[in-house]
């Protein structure tokens, strides 16, 4: 889906259109750490502040913005979970496959990024 960063007076403005369920998109701010990809739009902008929101457009053009509140806060867990992982990687330390979304059942790399295809 496009993204886009908007300028407005109180701020850069990141926005996500997401063409999915409404529910689907206010799902993603039950636990606003989880979905990272706006936190990432954030990271790449350095520190500046920053304000962010998906924009849901459903099939009859209806559009909804889903305000994503806590994305500096997402941004900024996001950037130190990075150095973590970067440092245990170069310590050697194997890293665990992430998540189980279902928008990757038809990817041929599926089992190098999510861990259904990995034992414990």
């Amino acid at each position: 889906a496009p993204k886009r960063i908007d300028t407005t007076p109180a701020g850069r403005l990141l926005l996500d259109y997401k063409t999915e369920a409404l529910q689907s998109t206010k799902n993603r701010m039950k636990q606003p750490t989880e979905d990272t990809q706006l936190a990432f739009y954030a990271a790449l902008l350095g520190d500046e502040p920053a304000q962010a929101a998906y924009l849901n457009l459903d099939e009859r053009g209806k559009v909804v913005a889903v305000a994503h509140p806590h994305v500096l806060q997402a941004r900024d867990l996001m950037r130190a979970g990075i150095v973590d992982e970067l440092g245990r990687i170069a310590a050697g330390e194997p890293l665990p496959a992430l998540g189980d979304g279902s928008t990757c059942d038809f990817c041929a790399a599926r089992g190098l990024c999510r861990k259904d295809f990995w034992s414990s």
